[in-house]
């Protein structure tokens, strides 16, 4: 196997954990999670998931559930299922209609 068989990260749903996650590929949130995710490529909370994170990655997309706070290298999405309460840094932002959102975005140039 290679090493890309092992890049990414899944909590399924009805998982509930705990921790940190560092991981060198995309992280998927479909069950609960608490703690620190750092990934080198992309995190997704789906539209069922329940997130309490702080989350440094590449590009955050969030259809469920987040409260904590993101910096992200590339761009933040909030589905129009996502319910928010956190602060995210990135280099763009979009907020899809019916998602609703408590927090602030703070906009990194591609200087940063």
């Amino acid at each position: 196997m290679s090493r890309r068989d092992f890049s990414d990260c899944m909590i399924g749903e009805g998982a509930k954990v705990d921790g940190t996650i560092d991981a060198p590929g995309m992280v998927r949130i479909d069950g609960e999670f608490s703690g620190d995710i750092k990934s080198a490529a992309s995190v997704i909370i789906s539209k069922n998931a329940i997130v309490h994170a702080h989350i440094n990655a590449r590009q955050l997309l969030v259809a469920g559930i987040f409260t904590g706070s993101a910096i992200i290298e590339g761009g933040v999405r909030y589905a129009e299922t996502a319910r928010i309460e956190a602060d995210c840094t990135g280099r763009f932002f979009v907020v899809e209609a019916g998602a609703l959102v408590n927090g602030q975005f703070s906009r990194i140039d591609a200087e940063d």
